[in-house]
């Protein structure tokens, strides 16, 4: 009685045939959603290098004034920092915060260097009040995350 009682599974542990569909389900939507992701990083990589063909002809064969040259080199950055999240989600599955937020201010500042307001205004308003926001959020979640002393020893809110 006692091999019987050894040998034979409790009800409970055997497996039920339709419990494997939402793992079966699950594992091909996260695969579909990789490849999404991997296809978005692909498009981005490209727009990158006509961004930098951009970026040359800009300052080399057209001559433009400094402010269109910056704000070119200021979108590669928020490009940039695009595709790293993108890689970062591909490998962990996760999106950084503190990463959106930078590239929320950055491309804020990439706006304000663009379209330099000439008068004050609602729009001046809202640039200043959205560049201190996401830098105030910015920083309250490096308090909270506890690197704010990277910040302060390394000298920058992107250093890691």
């Amino acid at each position: 009685m006692e091999q019987r009682t050894q040998s034979a599974k409790p009800r409970s542990i055997l497996p039920v045939p339709h419990t494997d569909v939402h793992h079966v389900l699950r594992r091909y939507l996260e695969l579909a959603q990789d490849f999404i992701v991997a296809s978005l990083a692909i498009v981005l990589l490209v727009v990158m290098l006509q961004g930098l063909w951009t970026l040359a002809q800009l300052a080399f064969v057209l001559g433009r004034a400094p402010s269109e040259i910056l704000s070119q080199i200021v979108l590669l950055f928020v490009l940039v920092e695009l595709f790293r999240t993108l890689v970062i989600y591909l490998r962990e599955h996760r999106v950084s915060v503190s990463l959106m937020l930078e590239v929320a201010v950055v491309s804020e500042l990439r706006d304000v260097l663009l379209n330099q307001p000439t008068t004050v205004g609602p729009s001046l308003y809202a640039n200043a009040l959205l560049l201190t926001v996401s830098g105030s959020l910015l920083l309250a979640y490096r308090i909270v995350t506890g690197s704010i002393t990277t910040i302060l020893h390394d000298g920058g809110l992107g250093a890691r």
